[in-house]
């Protein structure tokens, strides 16, 4: 009898871990117009967002960006030279308050008057690494050592079913919120101690190009949002000067 439980328990979490599988892979193409390999394509990017960092997110640390007050920021990308953040007091974006460089080497904090802040990257890169959360999700996927559906969940408030779906690797578990009707995430949670009071949100979503992107993110702790951050415009491969990745010191 014992064993006959057992094995019962092992199919059902067999099945669940399926059922995840599918859920996720059902949120890779309805994001990614049927093929997860499309976001390759995207080899330079431009953005232009309105953003907001309250102290509560640098926890008692220097905020660098405005406190309590929303940013204006361009961002440029291109997958061979890294991306340049210019960070601005307004929405006309001309009057630049910082700029930050993710370079391949190194990271680079640029501000007024004071001496910039440069560390050296590290040159092993995270294997999830990627600038896209689809494939950053598709590569947690296949390296996982567990993909469990947990159950159905609603925030309060909301009223709108979840798929919650627990994902753990080596030393570190994800938890993903995927809306059951449009099969987008909604929410994700990254735990190293099971602290599911941290959730990052994504809304708002639009088709651009081949793509289906979340205009809107914030992060929030027991549900008081200190991060949030509104994309206003997005080109997908422009073309971009090389220079814009160049620090001179």
């Amino acid at each position: 009898m014992k064993f006959l439980i057992v094995c019962l328990l092992f199919l059902s979490s067999s099945v669940y871990s399926q059922n995840a599988r599918e859920i996720i892979h059902r949120y890779l193409d309805t994001v990614s117009n049927g093929d997860i390999d499309n976001w390759n394509k995207i080899k330079s990017i431009y953005i232009e967002n309105e953003s907001y960092s309250s102290q509560q997110d640098f926890e008692k640390q220097i905020n660098f960006l405005k406190i309590e007050k929303p940013n204006f920021n361009k961002l440029f990308g291109a997958r061979r030279y890294g991306s340049r953040i210019e960070s601005y007091d307004d929405s006309t974006f001309s009057n630049l308050k910082s700029t930050f460089y993710f370079l391949k080497d190194r990271t680079v904090i640029s501000l007024p008057d004071i001496a910039p802040m440069i560390t050296k990257n590290s040159s092993k890169r995270s294997e999830f690494f990627s600038e896209h959360t689809p494939v950053y999700i598709r590569n947690l996927l296949e390296k996982s050592r567990a993909t469990i559906l947990l159950g159905i969940k609603e925030f309060r408030g909301e009223g709108i079913p979840r798929y919650q779906i627990k994902i753990t690797t080596r030393g570190r578990n994800y938890y993903l919120y995927i809306n059951t009707e449009t099969y987008l995430l909604e929410y994700w949670n990254v735990s190293h101690e099971e602290d599911e009071s941290f959730l990052t949100r994504f809304y708002n979503y639009k088709k651009v190009g081949d793509f289906l992107m979340p205009m809107s993110t914030s992060a929030m702790r027991d549900g008081i949002v200190y991060q949030w951050n509104d994309t206003r415009k997005i080109e997908l491969n422009p073309e971009i000067d090389p220079r814009l990745f160049i620090y001179n010191e």
